[in-house]
């Protein structure tokens, strides 16, 4: 029973404070959206692989209407290191895959080396968690984005 208790008091000790610290923590904050895909500025969703970048979550909200006819709403904060201010998930058009790092004059600047697929999932790199989503529900032509 001693040693029980030990190795608990061991365990706690050996965890970080710093929420940062850890590999997947990624902030919540609200998020409740309504987008009218017969509006031009959405119009483009209706078709298969087609994406946008929308304002909200923590660094903006990737929208993409996946090649399985199912939309994804996914959170651009990488989730290894996501306090890092270059942690912020791009497209990746030349593999249709989603990448950590930033747009710059120059071309793209890696972060990390996580990249991601269309509907969240990690494939490689040093996350060891997919990227956060929110739910996303279609009503005819409405989406409606929450969390």
């Amino acid at each position: 029973m001693s040693s029980i208790i030990v190795f608990s008091v061991y365990m706690s000790s050996c965890k970080s404070e710093d929420p940062y610290s850890t590999n997947c923590f990624v902030p919540d904050v609200a998020v409740n959206q309504t987008l009218n895909l017969s509006l031009p500025e959405y119009f483009r969703l209706q078709s298969l692989g087609e994406y946008i970048f929308l304002t909200g979550g923590n660094k903006g909200i990737f929208l993409v209407h996946n090649y399985d006819d199912a939309y994804y709403a996914i959170e651009r904060t990488c989730t290894y290191q996501s306090d890092q201010e270059c942690s912020k998930i791009w497209v990746d058009s030349t593999n249709l895959q989603l990448r950590c790092g930033t747009e710059s004059d120059t071309g793209f600047v890696e972060c990390c080396t996580s990249k991601y697929l269309f509907d969240s999932r990690v494939i490689e790199g040093p996350s060891r968690c997919n990227l956060k989503t929110y739910r996303v529900n279609a009503s005819g032509n409405t989406l409606f984005i929450n969390n």
